[in-house]
């Protein structure tokens, strides 16, 4: 099968193309108040951080916001602990020496203790390879969450934990396998690249570059194009009462199922802001 070296993309973000390079997007509909959708990078780069005073004005004054998930610690918590192999098979026995060798020198950097690595799923260690190491853990959507919560703002979640963590949980070993594999084997400078396309609001560029087939194609169908759909149903009332600030993984917003065309689907007028 064919090495999908872009294959982060779709857990960093957490895509008819829209010409304009834009993040922030004006969604409007008959006579209710203008609503907004952000498109979000889950990290802690100054760079993205620097993207919040762009948007604080709409966010600030919204009537409600939405998130992909409530970021509360009982959500935290319940995210950390899905990440460890219940039972008595460890990660060492699921992989080959070699490769487990692999995993742990590629854990290094994230501060992850030795003897601790054999206890992550391999869909965990996949994840944590698809993010730089954290310095603060103060990630871009976190930081949204945070002041949502300071302002008072009605916060929602377009999903819950579980239905997030069904995406990887229902995966075969295999599968979890190979995906853990093809993260082992990314371009080390390919986040930097990538942080480029996000800051422009290049979002068809990001999208152009999953090149998704096999268990990918599938993995990419549910962890993206179906979410869409189901986030789609719960912001629209939202957006129905007008005024709302979505803020939703980037990729989620681009390609023929995205969020914004499904918008322009249903009526929607979708105006490229930022």
């Amino acid at each position: 099968m064919k090495h999908h070296r872009y294959f982060w993309l779709i857990l960093f973000f957490l895509a008819t193309p829209l010409s304009a390079e834009s993040l922030l997007w004006q969604i409007n509909k008959g006579s209710l108040k203008p609503s907004y959708i952000f498109g979000t990078m889950h990290s802690e780069d100054q760079r993205v951080l620097n993207l919040i005073p762009l948007i604080s004005e709409r966010f600030k004054t919204a009537d409600n916001v939405a998130f992909e998930v409530l970021m509360d610690m009982p959500t935290m918590t319940k995210s950390a602990n899905a990440m460890f192999i219940s039972g008595n098979q460890t990660l060492d026995q699921l992989v080959d020496a070699e490769l487990f060798a692999r995993i742990v020198k590629a854990l290094k950097p994230y501060k992850i203790p030795s003897n601790m690595v054999k206890y992550f799923k391999p869909w965990a260690v996949m994840l944590i390879l698809n993010m730089p190491p954290s310095k603060t853990g103060e990630f871009l959507d976190l930081q949204l969450y945070k002041q949502a919560q300071q302002l008072k703002l009605p916060t929602h979640g377009l999903e819950t934990v579980d239905e997030q963590l069904a995406v990887f949980e229902v995966m075969s070993i295999k599968d979890q396998v190979f995906l853990l594999k093809e993260s082992l084997n990314q371009s080390p400078d390919m986040l930097e690249k990538m942080l480029e396309l996000y800051l422009k609001g290049d979002l068809n560029a990001l999208l152009k570059l999953t090149n998704s087939e096999g268990i990918i194609k599938d993995l990419y169908k549910r962890l993206i194009d179906d979410r869409n759909l189901k986030m789609l149903k719960r912001m629209e009332k939202l957006l129905q009462k007008g005024n709302a600030f979505i803020a939703i993984g980037a990729l989620h917003l681009p390609g023929e199922k995205g969020v914004l065309q499904l918008l322009k689907q249903r009526a929607y007028v979708v105006k490229a802001i930022y």
